[in-house]
């Protein structure tokens, strides 16, 4: 079964970007089908990614690998939901406006820290964590513990912007930012998390569908943990697609792995 078959079913779709749609380098086999028969039937798919980035820097990214804009009604990034909260106010008082970040990432990329109504700082001046990316495996989790430890002794609050626990990268799979979001909340640190599986983007992605009843959605994705559980706490249906961290496995063990069992699990979009 792939996720053309299923379009018929469905009036709204909320689909995950990297390890769905493509693997980072090139689409997977299908996506693009998918995205236009989906605007073909007259329905709407939104897309959903645990970045750091903005959905401006994602969508870009998106048409370099050959997604036409029009294929799909918006973009949500774990990252832009982030910045409106902050400017929203809805992490305060750790992140109000104002407050002095030290931006936890991969080296040499700035996440477009402007975009946030906060303040960089390095660690030792810092109020609090915004982790946005990660550098593993250039930096090992050891290093991120000795990096964040004195972090956590000052009670540092942080704000992680990505979820993921794993990322696919060309040499495998390595700590995302999440993971290193777990590993400071085992040093003593307090965090509070934005993406999926975490509610604020689903209800994010559900305005963005405009007034579809949530049993009449179904969200695609690659990932049991974050893509099939957090939609599934949402109210929607969802669907397992046997690609990126999924791929290569059997069903069995696919539903073994899922805290909340798909349910439908595709060979691809």
């Amino acid at each position: 079964m792939r996720l053309l078959d299923l379009v018929p079913q469905f009036d709204g779709f909320i689909i995950d970007q990297y390890g769905a749609l493509h693997d980072g380098v090139r689409p997977y086999t299908g996506a693009i089908e998918a995205l236009a028969a989906i605007r073909a039937a007259g329905k709407r798919a939104v897309l959903v990614t645990n970045s750091g980035k903005s959905a401006g820097a994602n969508e870009k990214r998106l048409v370099g690998l050959g997604f036409a804009r029009e294929l799909y009604a918006a973009l949500i990034s774990s990252g832009e939901a982030a910045r409106l909260g902050v400017e929203e106010g809805a992490f305060a008082p750790d992140f109000a406006r104002g407050a002095k970040v030290c931006v936890v990432g991969r080296a040499g990329d700035d996440y477009e820290i402007e975009r946030f109504p906060l303040v960089p700082a390095e660690l030792d001046d810092a109020e609090g964590l915004l982790i946005l990316g990660s550098d593993a495996p250039r930096v090992s989790m050891d290093e991120y513990a000795e990096r964040l430890e004195p972090a956590a002794a000052r009670r540092l609050p942080a704000l992680c912007a990505n979820p993921d626990l794993l990322m696919l990268t060309p040499s495998g799979q390595h700590p995302a930012p999440g993971a290193i979001a777990r590993l400071y909340e085992s040093l003593g640190g307090k965090v509070v998390y934005v993406g999926k599986p975490h509610p604020f983007i689903y209800s994010s992605a559900a305005r963005a569908l405009d007034g579809v009843a949530p049993r009449r959605i179904l969200a695609v994705g690659d990932s049991p943990l974050h893509d099939v559980e957090g939609a599934a706490k949402a109210g929607f249906a969802t669907a397992l697609v046997r690609t990126g961290l999924s791929a290569g496995r059997d069903d069995d063990t696919l539903r073994r792995q899922a805290p909340m069992p798909p349910d439908f699990i595709l060979e691809g979009l």
